[in-house]
């Protein structure tokens, strides 16, 4: 809000300069975002909290300045006009929802002619940030300028019946607003009526059917209390922001309105206009009281860290025009009986008063709703007595070590060995929208946002697999054709059944690779070698190793797995196993999943579950093992199985051998075709042994390898060559 700094000092005697003020108020709570010039002077840029409608105005501002100035306020009090009057002959007002206005208040002004303000009074509407009109529209502006109470002016020609009726939008009803927008009316919408129609939408804009023109000689001047959650859900839906919905939806007072209308009248008549009609129209079904709430004295002490007594609590509030009234509770002690017995009958008791903790009753004004609780008074008391008088000292108490809870450190651990397997971190956003390539049926899994602004953020994500792929294509379309990606992120689905809604909160480890990860180099014949499901398959084996697990186990998707994953290629994706259950997927994504992305290179993913790899893990983390300093014997193995057998199985039968001194085996090569029969292939094992206090004899190693042979032969039915 701008506030002109000649115009405040109308209202309060200050003699400081604007810069000092814009201090003042600083350290008061109040943000002055700068001082500009003006032909009237400074103007104080003030931006008002949703908290504080009371400093939405000049005397609002001005009450701050007395307060911390402890300066004397100058409030304007207009001649009050009786309710009823002429005014009530003449015009009428009813409101069919109270509960979205507690307080109408309608003044009638005959004879008026339209016309040009006063130079001064422009100058100050441009001055505070508004823009001349006519002089009925610049008198409005100006009172709600200076009382923070919006006002509308109605041509009172042009309402049919002659009266008002506050009432919700009927179904099908429209406003032709003063923007000249047609505008469809919701039943929710609380709206300004004659006998008829709409003619202004309540706290946001009046309509144009009524609007005060050249040949406009009877005002109807409304001044009114609208519920603040009404107008902001009204002005959001119509897309519609003015001063007054601004205001009512920052709460203005409701004990302010007959004042502010009482003010426009004699503004109006000042400017040369006729007197308003004797009497006003106010109806004020439900009057709204002023809170009471309690403040001890000793409390605002603690809180605030310094010395507070009574007369200092009381001096504060009061500056603020807050009623304070001081309570001190009484404590009786009952008097021994002549006779040294404990004495009943009251009137051989005797009492006397002691001193206690001073209590405050204080009656605080409807202009500040923001007061609730005893915490609200004490701030009040800090920011005026001032924050900068809280005295300087070094904290006491005992302290707490601070750290990670244990799933924020596994996190931390999953980051770290996935950065160092060349993956790079990003970080998407939660909401989303429905994945393209997630089956109808799926709909219901998808956890919606109510009130979502657009379909790109209308739900919770499901899964790190759209986003992901949304952050390749963003990558795609500005060149870049190789990365690694990496999120570990909060996921949501809906786990209920039968139309019931069951959101349950997840974390998820996903992966991307796609393109070289490489640069071409000589040793693969310039060619780069791009990221594949073996890639993936690498990086998630590092992932599982530095954790710790060794019972990871990943099955073909096209073996007998029932999973619907629309996003993978079905022949190049599989399952991963943890613990005997499906916990996560690693393979290419599907080409027409890929091709909307567009990049070139077949796309690799993977995503698994945090938990369950929490779970997997042991406990204990890895252990630290010596290194041996005795040379390590090298065996390799041939076996021929069937086509389809897994790898996986594989590598269970070579643990269930349980080999002695078995240091790590690998695959090193896989061979298929001729002369091998139709339906075998041959794979190449690598098997490294080596004791921690001995070299290794020929015999220790072949009876080793023997043992694992056995179980490739039993488990798999390899053979193995003559």
């Amino acid at each position: 809000m701008r506030v002109p700094y000649e115009w405040l000092k109308e209202y309060v005697a200050v003699e400081a300069p604007a810069e000092e003020v814009a201090t003042r108020l600083m350290m008061g709570g109040l943000e002055v975002e700068g001082i500009e010039e003006s032909p009237i002077g400074p103007v104080l840029d003030v931006y008002v909290t949703p908290n504080r409608g009371d400093c939405a105005s000049m005397l609002g501002a001005a009450r701050e300045v007395a307060a911390l100035f402890d300066l004397p306020l100058n409030t304007p009090t207009p001649p009050e006009a009786k309710s009823g009057g002429e005014a009530e002959k003449q015009t009428s007002v009813t409101i069919e929802a109270p509960d979205l206005c507690p307080r109408y208040a309608a003044r009638l002004v005959r004879g008026v002619k339209i016309g040009p303000s006063p130079a001064w009074l422009q100058e100050r509407l441009e001055a505070a940030g508004q823009r001349p009109i006519n002089n009925v529209v610049d008198v409005t502006n100006y009172v709600m300028l200076e009382l923070g109470q919006p006002l509308h002016a109605f041509d009172f020609d042009k309402l049919a019946g002659g009266r008002i009726v506050v009432r919700q939008a009927r179904e099908g009803e429209a406003l032709t607003t003063l923007d000249g927008q047609e505008r469809p009316l919701l039943p929710t919408m609380l709206v300004i009526a004659d006998a008829e129609k709409p003619v202004a939408v309540a706290g946001v804009m009046g309509g144009a059917d009524s609007e005060v023109s050249e040949g406009t000689s009877t005002l109807l001047l409304e001044s009114a209390h609208f519920d603040p959650l009404s107008v902001r859900r009204t002005s959001r839906a119509l897309g519609l922001r003015t001063e007054a919905s601004y205001r009512f939806e920052r709460v203005v007072d409701p004990n302010g309105v007959r004042r502010a209308v009482d003010c426009a009248c004699e503004l109006l008549a000042k400017i040369g206009q006729p007197e308003a009609v004797p009497g006003v129209v106010d109806v004020y079904p439900r009057p709204i009281a002023p809170r009471v709430v309690l403040l001890r004295v000793n409390r605002a002490a603690e809180l605030l860290g310094m010395e507070i007594t009574p007369e200092i609590a009381e001096d504060c509030l009061r500056r603020l025009e807050f009623g304070v009234t001081r309570s001190t509770p009484v404590r009786v002690r009952l008097e021994a009986g002549p006779h040294g017995s404990a004495t009943t009958p009251a009137v051989q008791l005797s009492a006397r008063t002691e001193s206690e903790e001073v209590t405050l009753e204080v009656r605080v004004p409807t202009f500040r709703p923001d007061i609730t609780l005893e915490e609200d008074l004490v701030e009040e008391v800090g920011r005026i007595h001032g924050y900068e008088n809280i005295p300087e000292t070094l904290p006491a108490g005992v302290t707490t070590q601070g750290g990670d809870s244990a799933e924020a450190r596994f996190i931390r651990e999953v980051k770290r060995l996935l950065v160092e397997a060349g993956l790079q971190e990003v970080v998407t956003h939660s909401l989303s929208a429905p994945a393209f390539f997630d089956p109808p049926a799926d709909a219901f899994r998808r956890v919606a946002i109510r009130n979502a602004l657009s379909a790109e953020v209308s739900g919770l994500r499901r899964s790190l697999i759209a986003p992901l792929l949304d952050v390749a294509q963003h990558n795609a379309t500005r060149g870049q054709q190789a990365f690694a990606l990496f999120e570990v992120g909060r996921v949501w689905e809906n786990a209920g059944e039968d139309g019931v809604a069951l959101p349950v909160e997840t974390v998820s480890v996903a992966g991307l690779l796609v393109g070289p990860l490489t640069p071409a180099g000589w040793q693969h014949d310039g060619r780069p070698i791009p990221a594949d499901f073996y890639t993936a398959r690498g990086v998630l084996e590092r992932l599982f190793a530095g954790l710790g697990i060794t019972e990871a186990a990943f099955t073909p998707l096209n073996a007998g797995a029932t999973r619907d994953l629309p996003a993978f290629h079905p022949g190049r994706t599989a399952l991963i196993g943890l613990g005997g259950e499906t916990e996560g997927v690693v393979g290419e994504v599907h080409p027409q999943v890929a091709a909307r992305t567009g990049l070139r290179e077949p796309i690799t993913m993977f995503e698994i579950g945090l938990e369950a790899l929490r779970q997997a893990a042991p406990a204990e983390g890895p252990r630290y093992h010596p290194l041996s300093r005795f040379p390590a014997v090298t065996r390799d193995l041939a076996p021929r199985v069937a086509l389809e057998l897994p790898y996986a199985q594989m590598e269970a039968a070579v643990r269930a051998a349980e080999a002695p001194d078995l240091e790590e085996f690998k695959l090193t090569d896989v061979f298929q075709g001729p002369p091998l029969p139709e339906g075998l292939k041959s794979l190449t094992l690598s098997f490294t042994f080596r004791a921690p206090d001995r070299t290794l004899s020929e015999a220790e190693v072949s009876a080793a390898l023997g043992r694992i042979r056995e179980q490739l032969e039993s488990r798999c039915s390899a053979t193995f060559p003559a």
